[in-house]
């Protein structure tokens, strides 16, 4: 069974989503980031043959280890639940009761990737930001993504669940213009829907978004 040495698809996710002068992610639709990154920790569970999901439910195949401590400790999660769960209600649970995104930054700083500096703001409340250290991991993602969206070769699954996370996210607004969007539109469906765990999925990530959005202003 395969272990996990290079970054997640949580990890590169969030490298596009940072801006790089401020250190902070860029603005998004409510709890995007949040379901994308539940989504992205299940599909490299997946990639890592450790689940299989459906529509319907979510299945431990194998416990191993995959060396990478936040998608093992998902595992854990998961493995420990007496019942067997929906692919959504594992979603949500992580979207909204691990702080996900936050130990996602944490792991990009213990790997060196991104610098953990405190700022002051008006003289006076401090807050946190995470510029990149070199920023050679986020250019080789971003080339990556925009490499493929402008070729016609049949995209590596992982790289495919990555278009799909960025299509779900707006993230893809931040890498094209709009007349780059609207050239590309027909190549980035065909990258995303190309994998059977995107189409499954892509409904889930729109539907949570819109049910913890409604949640979070008391209307649901």
């Amino acid at each position: 069974m395969s272990t996990l040495t290079s970054l997640t698809l949580a990890e590169e996710l969030l490298l596009v989503a940072l801006d790089d002068e401020r250190g902070t992610l860029l603005p998004l639709p409510p709890f995007s980031m949040e379901v994308a990154s539940a989504a992205a920790l299940v599909m490299d569970l997946a990639l890592l043959g450790r689940i299989d999901t459906d529509e319907q439910s979510l299945t431990v195949l194998s416990t191993e280890p995959t060396g990478n401590t936040l998608l093992d400790e998902v595992l854990a999660q998961i493995s420990a639940d007496p019942t067997t769960q929906s692919t959504a209600e594992w979603m949500n649970r992580l979207a909204t009761g691990t702080e996900t995104r936050d130990r996602i930054i944490a792991a990009l700083v213990q790997r060196g990737v991104l610098q953990s500096v405190e700022k002051r703001l008006l003289w006076v409340f401090k807050t946190r930001v995470y510029p990149p250290t070199s920023g050679i991991e986020e250019r080789e993602v971003k080339s990556r993504v925009m490499t493929l969206l402008n070729n016609e070769e049949i995209p590596d699954p992982r790289d495919s669940l990555l278009v799909g996370l960025l299509r779900g996210t707006t993230l893809l607004e931040s890498l094209l213009s709009r007349s780059e969007r609207h050239r590309l539109a027909a190549r980035i469906d065909q990258i995303a829907e190309f994998e059977e765990l995107n189409r499954s999925m892509s409904r889930t990530i729109g539907e949570l978004q819109i049910l913890l959005a409604a949640a979070n202003m008391g209307i649901a």
